[in-house]
């Protein structure tokens, strides 16, 4: 008997050392990782950085971290960032973020609030902490901008998972229910009130593929950039306008398209107008762009429905032979 009692006790202050080691260690690499970012001109700090939860969790605390960095201009403030793990579970991490938010960067901030927000992260083993797969669900996210937009949403969840045959590959998905434009965002898409208030539908399955591995060095940049996106299934359902997309394209160095996308527009001609009352279509083609979408319709068999595809070049989207505007950046800040 007294030697089990011996035994449990050694056991229990061997425990106790590799959980002080642990908890310790943790604080420490957060505050040499600020530091580190202080030192490359960051404005990086926190009020405190604390690990609790012994004997089976490693709970640590960040206090009002303030990160900046000053080659993208990109900024971070929140009251807490908790980051949670089981102790026999080191790569398994859980973030909880507080519910506000501050997000800057040199043409606006975001004020975001939300019910709840966490993520879900399983990380290989070593020092790099390189991502195998992930997941997001936020509730009750209400976002506004400086710039006089904003945005609500009632809830979404995010997914994303390395391939297994190429450690730079992950297929992601998204479903966002209850997504509302608020404010100058309304006006913007919206100006002749041909939508309803929220988004019935968004959907997203996709595969990427970046430069380099989302791992500890994504944080202190330069980000991984995607080289090729493969949309297996992209569907929004708004008011009465419903638009699928599928295709694959490169993503050139400048951030740009390069490629062919499906898409399926149903009451196209709502769209289009959409497109010409927020400039994405110049006035002085919106005849063309209208004969064209009705000669497209045309070989759909609907003269609701548009069944072509999107051509993505030098910089510019093209439906058929309707020139649509510039091609969005895809670049990660």
């Amino acid at each position: 008997m007294r030697k089990m009692i011996w035994l449990v006790l050694a056991v229990f202050i061997l425990y106790s050392g590799y959980w002080i080691i642990g908890a310790r260690g943790t604080e420490h690499a957060i505050a040499a990782w600020i530091d580190a970012r202080a030192s490359e001109g960051w404005q990086a700090e926190t009020v405190e950085v604390k690990t609790r939860g012994f004997p089976a969790r490693f709970d640590t605390a960040i206090m009002e971290p303030r990160l900046a960095d000053p080659r993208t201009g990109v900024a971070l403030s929140t009251p807490k960032i908790e980051i949670l793990s089981q102790s026999f579970r080191p790569t398994r991490f859980t973030l909880h973020m507080a519910p506000e938010l501050t997000l800057a960067s040199p043409y606006q901030r975001l004020d975001l609030t939300q019910d709840s927000a966490e993520a879900q992260l399983f990380v290989d083993p070593g020092p790099n902490l390189t991502l195998d797969h992930a997941s997001v669900a936020i509730d009750g996210l209400k976002l506004l901008s400086t710039a006089t937009w904003g945005l609500t949403l009632d809830s979404a969840q995010v997914a994303s998972q390395r391939r297994a045959d190429d450690a730079l590959t992950h297929d992601i998905t998204l479903n966002a229910q209850g997504f509302a434009p608020t404010g100058g965002l309304v006006e913007d898409l919206d100006p002749k009130g041909l939508l309803s208030d929220r988004f019935e539908e968004l959907d997203l399955k996709m595969t990427a593929t970046f430069d380099t591995p989302w791992d500890i060095h994504a944080l202190e940049g330069p980000r991984p950039q995607p080289t090729h996106i493969d949309v297996e299934n992209f569907s929004a359902h708004w008011g009465e306008l419903k638009l699928k997309l599928t295709g694959a394209f490169d993503v050139d160095k400048r951030g740009y398209p390069v490629g062919k996308v499906a898409v399926k527009a149903e009451n196209w001609r709502e769209m289009i107008e959409l497109a010409i009352a927020t400039g994405a279509i110049p006035e002085n083609m919106s005849n063309l762009a209208l004969r064209g979408g009705e000669m497209l319709a045309g070989l759909s068999g609907r003269k609701d429905t548009i069944d072509a595809e999107l051509n993505l070049k030098d910089g510019m989207i093209t439906l058929g032979f309707i020139p649509l505007g510039p091609a969005p950046r895809i670049v990660i800040r």
